[in-house]
């Protein structure tokens, strides 16, 4: 998973239905850095020469080529394998910082470079696993007992023999991946760098339309929203013909090297790779479109509120238009105190970890209140077994959006810390995106609850109920929306029937039509700002089952959290050494592919819209 997604997932237009917080910019504050120097390397130069100990530990695996002959052996080389993991991610890590400081950074290409490399030099290890016959690995199981933790690893490598090949081909496309298959992305961006999207008047003075959106979308002036709105999609609409192209060659990309590898399409190897069936997922996300009355009706409670307070209909730019009362803003010197309170039914573990993390002392955050020039604007968090866990945002404006994107990345590196202090093996310590996802969602659940909670009155109560449901609540059918679309897209593509802009139009338009009642114009163009489409191809999916998952940890922790919160963590500190669907299901009794799943999560948000759509 590319590290941003999260982010940039949410900052999509629906995925952001609920209400930003801020009329103004938050009051200036003190960044928070993160001290590299510290936790990664000494500088840009001390990181390029402690790639030799990268290129040794690729040079001690690459040692076991063709000499897995014993138990003793696969360990050793298991143990290697580990090692070039440990050591890569250290320095990926480091350069995805260095390179959201300043986009311009040589270090945003030598990442690439380097995860191209390493793939390539590490592809032949599958083989050599999967050379082993099953019977040798019994064999090697009962010789060598320290192979006992590994098994479930070299179950998954084996599950993928069928669609490897052979190990000069793999190399070479894992060499070449850059060219294949990731410089559409960085058409993408550059296309939308060059786009002059303009900026819009408000009293407080010009707002970029792009890296200032949430501030314009929230502002109180009906005109500014309204341009602020319009000009964002004519500057999509500029570049849509070559956009559609970097989308349709992704596409085209994806498909072929599914192909390759003895897939029937690149949908059904995303989803097979994280453990889930490839027709009963879009068999899911079909069923989601047919309930997606649930973000119809919330964005009818949307309408009912804005008409009451400003005797309008409501416009899709009026999405997040601010309420009767303006929400505070949060400073950045405010939010240890805020999240230590809001983690605090999570038990004293998790809440230290999260209090460590955003410590502006300890230099584990880099968070600067208005951004700056040529700084990624979005969020994410990195870590890895033997690194201390980072947590970046690029542009912090003190909405509750912000809050929540901190409750979700923030998540994201406790859980990596969870994992590293409690002992995962590296090759456990990443899994199907989906449980990362469910696990940072349903922090964001918990603090909008709080928030609501301990609101001082009661109109900000339903303000932050509305956005348990706008920013996570209603996340799985906002992302079944671009998940359903991304999915048509590629089922078209392969048949035929999308050749350009305007069929990308067509198809946009039905999948939207489904989960909302608008249907201005412009909106037929936002397969553009499904940015993840472009970025990380399928990933949206994730979204689904971990919003789903979020949904049903909250009724969990609900009903009984003194019985959840326990099982809970011991689920994040486990790692991953089993099927998500067996770990789900081992520490939560919770049934992955059943019915139960979305039957439980449609009454938990039924209950959640009736109360606002009785409420004042």
């Amino acid at each position: 998973m590319k590290t941003p997604s999260a982010l940039t997932r949410t900052l999509a237009l629906f995925a952001c239905i609920g209400w930003q917080a801020a009329a103004a910019q938050a009051p200036a504050s003190q960044s928070w850095k993160a001290d590299l120097e510290r936790y990664y390397f000494a500088s840009p130069k001390a990181e390029q020469d402690a790639r030799a100990d990268l290129d040794q530990a690729l040079k001690t695996l690459q040692g076991y080529k063709g000499k897995l002959i014993s138990g003793a052996r696969l360990y050793d080389a298991l143990q290697a394998y580990e090692e070039v993991q440990r050591v890569f991610r250290k320095h990926e890590a480091y350069l995805y910082l260095r390179c959201s400081l300043d986009r311009k950074d040589p270090a945003c290409d030598a990442r690439d470079q380097l995860e191209s490399q390493t793939d390539a030099q590490t592809a032949f290890f599958s083989h050599e696993v999967l050379a082993l016959s099953p019977v040798q690995l019994r064999e090697y199981s009962a010789a060598a007992p320290r192979l006992a933790p590994y098994l479930f690893a070299l179950e998954d490598m084996r599950r993928d023999a069928d669609h490897l090949l052979p190990e000069d081909q793999q190399s070479l496309l894992d060499r070449f991946q850059p060219e294949i298959g990731d410089w559409q992305y960085d058409l993408y961006q550059q296309i939308l760098a060059a786009i002059p999207f303009g900026t819009v008047q408000t009293k407080d003075g010009a707002l970029d339309v792009i890296r200032q959106r949430s501030l314009l979308a929230s502002n109180p002036d009906p005109k500014v929203r309204e341009e602020a709105f319009k000009k964002r999609y004519k500057g999509f609409a500029s570049g849509r013909d070559a956009i559609a192209f970097a989308l349709l060659h992704t596409v085209k990309a994806q498909n072929s090297l599914a192909q390759v590898h003895h897939y029937p399409d690149a949908p059904s190897r995303k989803y097979e790779s994280m453990y889930l069936d490839p027709s009963q997922t879009k068999t899911l996300l079909n069923q989601m479109g047919r309930q997606g009355d649930f973000a119809k009706r919330f964005e009818k409670i949307r309408a009912h509120d804005f008409e009451k307070t400003y005797g309008a209909p409501l416009q899709a730019w009026d999405l997040s238009a601010p309420p009767r009362l303006i929400p505070p803003t949060t400073p950045l010197a405010d939010l240890p105190r805020l999240y230590h309170q809001v983690f605090a039914s999570f038990g004293p573990e998790y809440q230290a970890d999260f209090d460590a993390l955003i410590n502006p002392a300890n230099g584990r955050a880099d968070v600067v209140p208005g951004g700056a020039p040529n700084r990624y604007q979005g969020g994410f968090s990195v870590g890895f077994s033997g690194s201390t866990s980072i947590l970046f945002f690029g542009r912090f404006d003190g909405t509750f959006k912000d809050l929540s994107v901190i409750a979700h990345e923030g998540g994201h590196a406790v859980h990596r810390s969870l994992m590293s202090s409690h002992g995962v093996l590296p090759i456990y310590a990443d899994g199907p995106g989906f449980l990362f996802e469910s696990f940072a969602a349903f922090n964001e659940l918990v603090l909008a609850d709080y928030m609501a909670e301990h609101a001082p009155n009661a109109d900000l109560a339903r303000y932050y109920r509305e956005q348990w449901l706008g920013i996570k609540g209603l996340d799985a059918f906002y992302g079944a929306q671009d998940a359903l679309l991304e999915q048509q897209i590629y089922d078209d593509v392969a048949a035929g029937t999308i050749r350009d802009a305007d069929d990308l139009d067509k198809t946009t338009v039905a999948v939207d039509r489904q989960f909302s009642t608008f249907s201005d114009p412009e909106l037929r163009n936002r397969w553009i700002a499904v940015r993840l489409m472009y970025e990380d191809p399928l990933y949206d999916v994730n979204y689904v089952y971990g919003g789903l998952l979020a949904l049903k940890y909250y009724q969990l922790y609900s009903s009984d959290r003194e019985k959840f919160v326990p099982r809970y963590l011991a689920l994040l500190k486990n790692g991953f050494d089993a099927p998500p669907a067996e770990l789900l299901k081992r520490f939560l009794d919770v049934d992955l592919s059943g019915p139960s799943l979305l039957r439980d999560d449609s009454l938990l948000l039924d209950q959640r819209l009736k109360q606002l759509e009785a409420g004042p």
